[in-house]
């Protein structure tokens, strides 16, 4: 009996979970905000504005269509916040900073040549884009068109293509994608 018991108490404390990893998360992103400096003209600064407080599947997203002179080189910066609490005073950029070895962004614009020549201004710990800061180029004509910006979440940044922005191969998780309307006059 006491032979048994003593087995049965092993069987059990042998059995015992181990505690499971932390999940890391995807960023709950209510508000991009997209702020283009001109490069050559730093007092002329534009801001535009994607929002979606109440998340997927209720109301449609509020975008500001990108209105900018044509030709010019723009410095970016991408704001990213949470505003379901309006007292919250962290951004969800700061958390992207934080874990930047597991964020990437990625620009596309359609046409390719209405904004072209995006630039990472911003990088990770290990010297791989992030990308919350970049540089670009307008057309030098008026175009329409439109400029996806995409947050991925845990990409292979050591996949080809990826350290110069080519989401083809990055794989992960899309934490947050915004196509904004374009018109260069």
């Amino acid at each position: 009996l006491l032979a048994s018991t003593l087995a049965a108490i092993l069987f059990m404390v042998s059995c015992k979970k181990e505690p499971a990893a932390p999940i890391n998360e995807s960023e709950l992103i209510t508000t991009l905000k997209l702020t283009l400096t001109d490069s050559a003209a730093p007092a002329n600064i534009y801001t535009f504005i994607w929002k979606d407080i109440d998340g997927e599947g209720g109301e449609n997203p509020t975008i500001d269509s990108v209105l900018l002179p044509a030709g010019k080189t723009y410095l970016a910066t991408l704001l990213l916040l949470d505003e379901r609490d309006a007292s919250a005073v962290d951004t969800t950029s700061n958390e992207i900073e934080e874990e930047n070895t597991v964020h990437q962004f990625f620009y596309k614009s359609t046409p390719t040549d209405i904004i072209s020549n995006f630039n990472y201004l911003s990088f990770d710990d290990n010297g791989k884009p992030l990308g919350t800061e970049f540089k670009l180029k307008a057309k030098a004509t008026t175009s329409n068109g439109t400029l996806r910006v995409t947050l991925r979440h845990e990409p292979n940044k050591s996949a080809a293509g990826v350290a110069d922005g080519d989401i083809t191969n990055a794989a992960g998780e899309t934490d947050i994608e915004v196509e904004f309307p374009v018109r260069l006059y």
